[in-house]
């Protein structure tokens, strides 16, 4: 098809919608719900899916050694613990730094714990073992444990299993709220093109007498289709990115002011759009040109 083909085509798509008003503002609705929804979802699984991996960026073993070890099986240890698969970082933490630091912890209350001093701390040495996954962890720990001079090993992996559970869920969720919303879309875009295409089936009738090819005749629907669901995902990442810009800014105020979120910082506006408009954009798209290629199929069989 040459430029001037195009032209005619995109044309007759704008006129299309713009003789249908009321049901292409109907059409563009239903997208736009349906796509909000899904960059809703998206925003959820973007910003889970990063702090999963922060999360599981800082996981981390601990290993107590039993009183009495000596410095030159400490150091040997270490250098073992190094050397295991899926170890990127092991710090020893003596028994004095264990108990500064949870005097720190404590605050004002840290001189509760001044008689604990040289032998009277209770606490033990240890080695706070960094990991790269989740899934190293077993086989660690229990390399771990069959170490004599280790007293005992402490490991939560509460935290991620929670994060990635809640992830999956959200998205499994999600996937089937947009296929329905996205299936109410395809009809009412159906029911809106298929208006068009019956006031004007004599018209398809003629030009299918006179030798004009179903695609020539789809075309115009397609296009209108397409700029329908085009329309609404545009929508759709304007409506969510407002939404989501006034989130940050409540965020970052109750950080601000009171520090309560900790891990759970939203991503930038950036990086979170651009893939709430690139699936919005894709799916507006499908569905629009879907909806069209499934209205005019049977008025095209004259």
């Amino acid at each position: 098809m040459n430029l001037r083909s195009w032209r005619f085509f995109v044309c007759h798509g704008f006129q299309n919608i713009l003789r249908n008003r009321v049901m292409s503002l109907a059409s563009v609705t239903a997208i736009m719900v349906a796509l909000i929804v899904l960059g809703l979802i998206l925003v959820i699984v973007v910003n889970l899916d990063v702090m999963m991996r922060e999360v599981e960026s800082k996981m981390e073993i601990t290993l107590f050694l039993k009183n009495g070890v000596t410095d030159n099986e400490r150091s040997s240890l270490e250098n073992e613990i190094r050397s295991w698969k899926g170890v990127y970082d092991v710090e020893f933490v003596s028994k004095h730094q264990a108990l500064e630091e949870w005097k720190r912890q404590l605050g004002d209350k840290g001189n509760l714990l001044d008689g604990y001093t040289g032998e009277n701390n209770p606490l033990p040495d240890s080695f706070l073992v960094k990991i790269e996954k989740p899934e190293y962890a077993s086989v660690i720990v229990e390399k771990a444990k069959s170490i004599p001079v280790i007293e005992e090993v402490n490991y939560s992996s509460k935290v991620a299993e929670f994060i990635k559970w809640l992830a999956r869920t959200i998205r499994f969720i999600g996937m089937g709220l947009v296929a329905v919303l996205a299936s109410v879309a395809v009809i009412v875009i159906s029911n809106t093109i298929r208006l068009t295409v019956y006031s004007r089936r004599r018209e398809i009738g003629i030009m299918k007498y006179i030798g004009a090819t179903d695609w020539f005749i789809r075309w115009p629907f397609i296009i209108e289709g397409l700029i329908l669901g085009i329309m609404g995902s545009l929508i759709a990442t304007g409506v969510v990115a407002l939404g989501y810009k006034y989130l940050l800014d409540k965020s970052s105020y109750i950080n601000m002011k009171w520090g309560y979120l900790g891990i759970f910082k939203l991503l930038p506006l950036n990086k979170v759009m651009l893939y709430v408009f690139e699936a919005s954009l894709l799916i507006g798209a499908c569905v629009g040109v879907l909806a069209s290629c499934l209205s005019i199929r049977k008025h095209l069989k004259v």
